[in-house]
């Protein structure tokens, strides 16, 4: 790889990370929305670095020919250009500094990665083969839940992150869900053990790496195809027992309906 190259590869890294910030939310997919400002900055940033190398290496080569000649000049006037002593501008030590390693191809593996493939959000593959969240250990930090249950009136249906839920039915003592009809939005999980399915979601601390499942159990309608993303209304089937030893919470659903434009595929 010359330094053209280089400077080329340079230009579309930046290249892809704009693509997938300016025009689409593609790199919602992958962090969350705060850092979409960095990504657009890095995009520009590496975008001008790159072209400024292939300016520079143009440039440089048009000049070739008139180094050449001053070189070839020197080497006559100094003795230096015999057999054992010639040597060639940029090939001091016997190999070529303006080439960098083979490995720096793989530099344009995450371009194609964007340009050609562009990796998905996380799915039901990934619920499938995730453990899923524990029951905390503590309540939210406030003291005080965020899912505005507490705020609704009774009989109000009240929409909440399936994150919300599960924290809420884990370690809310008082139970308050117990009859309470909630909304909840996420994607279709096969259960593996063929018991229902999963009404999943999952939250992520700063990228896509780090994302933890949530998800609640449905058995009472039919399972809808792996992916799909669905509203869902319905109930919180209280558990027997203490609630930090629940496995997994189950919601009985009342009504549901497809969602032909699903949200941000992560939760806070």
């Amino acid at each position: 790889m010359n330094r053209i190259a280089q400077g080329l590869t340079l230009v579309l890294l930046g290249a892809a990370a704009l693509t997938s910030t300016v025009p689409t939310d593609m790199y919602l997919n992958w962090v969350k929305p705060g850092f979409g400002p960095f990504l657009v900055a890095a995009g520009v940033v590496t975008v001008a670095l790159g072209a400024v190398v292939v300016v520079a290496e143009i440039r440089r080569g048009n000049r070739g020919g008139d180094d050449g000649q001053d070189h070839a000049f020197c080497a006559a006037a100094t003795g230096d250009g015999g057999a054992d002593g010639g040597h060639t501008p940029g090939d001091a030590h016997g190999h070529d500094h303006s080439r960098a390693p083979r490995v720096a191809w793989l530099l344009l593996v995450p371009v194609v990665a964007v340009f050609v493939v562009a990796p998905p959000a996380l799915g039901a593959y990934t619920v499938e083969r995730s453990e899923p969240a524990s029951a905390p250990q503590e309540g939210p930090p406030s003291g005080r839940f965020d899912d505005g249950l507490d705020d609704a009136e009774t009989g109000e249906v009240v929409a909440m992150d399936i994150r919300q839920f599960v924290m809420r039915a884990w370690i809310d003592e008082e139970r308050a869900l117990s009859g309470r009809e909630v909304e909840l939005t996420g994607f279709a999980v096969p259960n593996p053990e063929g018991e229902g399915w999963y009404l999943a979601r999952l939250q992520m601390a700063c990228c896509a790496a780090d994302a933890i499942v949530n998800r609640v159990l449905i058995t009472n309608v039919p399972e809808p195809e792996a992916d799909s993303w669905w509203t869902v209304r319905g109930t919180w089937v209280e558990p027997e027992g203490e609630l930090v030893d629940v496995s997994e919470h189950r919601f009985e659903a009342l009504e549901r309906s497809e969602v032909a434009n699903p949200p941000d595929p992560y939760e806070a």
